[in-house]
């Protein structure tokens, strides 16, 4: 302390001194701005670009985010359109598939003209392993009877094996236990056509009896001979795919039947029971 105040007076001095340097220094014309506020100046401009660089790029993104979710919206309209539209469509193949069906049955209706038929839908099958059973929509109030033939738009479905008052049971001639006498339309050779328990999980028929001189063969048509009081003559069975013989006493043959027991979903009954021997 005893310091500065010895040397007030030239401490006093050289501040004034330094004041007029720095105010000559600073009135220079070739320098506007002086170093500090450049400096300043230099931090302030590169924060500003760095801050718009970055406002830039939030920028960009939230206009991304706002496409995507407008592509996301726009997908799900589209995505539900075609949903909208393949199901409108699988309703379009079903619709001709039973115009088609109802087509077909009103041609075999034609083809069996001097029988009285009735039309029904397959409303269930029987969901068991050992049965293809199927039950339609028709019963007794509709003048059906056990035993009944059962024809498809393709050939012989089955017989009606019980009957309730809207309803009825049909067996179709693959379950085992039915049988339907048959013939060769090619050679007139008959048979029995019936089901087979080995073979109707595969969808097939086995056509016993034939005698061993017979000439059916392979790709032969089968249709039903029409020697019973059942089945009208005639009637499409399906085509042998295989022929064998039974320990030499007869030959037998696998039926491919030609009906798709699978795809079917409407039949004609033959309201007739009719006996070819009256």
């Amino acid at each position: 302390m005893e310091y500065l105040h010895r040397y007030k007076r030239l401490f006093i001095i050289g501040l004034l001194m330094l004041c007029v340097v720095l105010m000559a220094f600073t009135g220079r014309q070739n320098y506007q701005q002086g170093w500090i506020r450049s400096s300043a100046m230099f931090i302030v401009s590169s924060g500003q670009t760095a801050f718009a660089s970055i406002g830039g790029w939030f920028a960009d993104r939230f206009e991304f985010l706002t496409n995507m979710n407008s592509l996301h919206a726009e997908n799900q309209l589209l995505v539900a359109e075609v949903v909208r539209l393949q199901t409108e469509l699988n309703r379009l193949h079903h619709l001709d598939d039973e115009i088609r069906i109802m087509a077909e049955l009103v041609n075999l209706n034609r083809r069996y003209e001097d029988y009285a038929v009735l039309g029904a839908d397959i409303i269930s099958r029987n969901p068991s392993n050992w049965s293809s059973s199927f039950t339609i929509n028709r019963g007794s109030n509709d003048g059906i009877a056990v035993n009944m033939a059962v024809l498809a738009p393709d050939g012989l479905a089955g017989r009606v094996s019980s009957v309730g008052f809207n309803y009825a049971a049909v067996m179709p001639i693959i379950e085992d236990g039915s049988a339907v006498a048959a013939q060769s339309l090619r050679t007139g050779e008959g048979g029995v056509v019936s089901g087979d328990i080995n073979l109707s999980s595969r969808g097939l028929l086995r056509m016993n009896h034939i005698e061993l001189t017979a000439t059916i063969d392979i790709g032969d048509a089968i249709i039903s001979s029409g020697t019973s009081s059942i089945f009208p003559p005639g009637i499409l069975i399906g085509h042998v795919t295989e022929m064998g013989q039974t320990a030499g006493v007869s030959r037998y043959a696998i039926i491919t039947p030609s009906v798709d027991f699978a795809r079917l979903s409407a039949v004609l009954v033959i309201t007739d029971l009719f006996d070819l021997f009256d």
